[in-house]
């Protein structure tokens, strides 16, 4: 069983620290400096599902970037470009969160944020659409995309 993480930046020194999501209320501290950090604005290591229930809160109502896969399981492409999704959510963790959607089952976001085709990569930040990638672009496209909101 792989275990749901968080990574949260310390405050004082910068440093990542990997907390369980299931200990995510639970009093942290950096493992680095013994800081208190905050661990209500995690960023998971890895790509979460979000769903038309729970696209407004783990999107929408998240205080940082988040970077929003839509996809779809007959997609070529999106297969494709899966593990390279995966590959940044792990680089970006603690910066970026990655959230997947499927389009067959979560119709109305879809619709709500204007996705025609599969892939479509929708990046906001503190809630607001800041850019629209359409297509399996590659990992150096991404990369870039994702340092100009940070």
């Amino acid at each position: 069983m792989v275990q749901d993480n968080l990574i949260v930046r310390c405050p004082k020194c910068g440093a990542k620290n990997r907390i369980p999501r299931s200990r995510a209320g639970d009093h942290a501290v950096c493992g680095k400096c013994r800081a208190p950090i905050p661990t209500n604005a995690g960023f998971p290591e890895r790509p979460i599902e979000a769903t038309d229930r729970s696209f407004r809160s783990e999107v929408l109502a998240f205080p940082g970037p988040v970077l929003v896969m839509f996809w779809a399981p007959w997609c070529g492409h999106c297969q494709r470009l899966m593990p390279v999704f995966a590959e940044l959510a792990s680089e970006f963790s603690g910066s970026v969160k990655f959230v997947k959607v499927d389009l067959d089952k979560s119709p109305a976001t879809a619709s709500e944020n204007q996705v025609l085709s599969v892939p479509t990569l929708l990046l906001f930040k503190t809630g607001r659409l800041v850019n629209r990638l359409v297509g399996a672009l590659p990992k150096n496209q991404l990369q870039y995309h994702l340092r100009t909101v940070l």
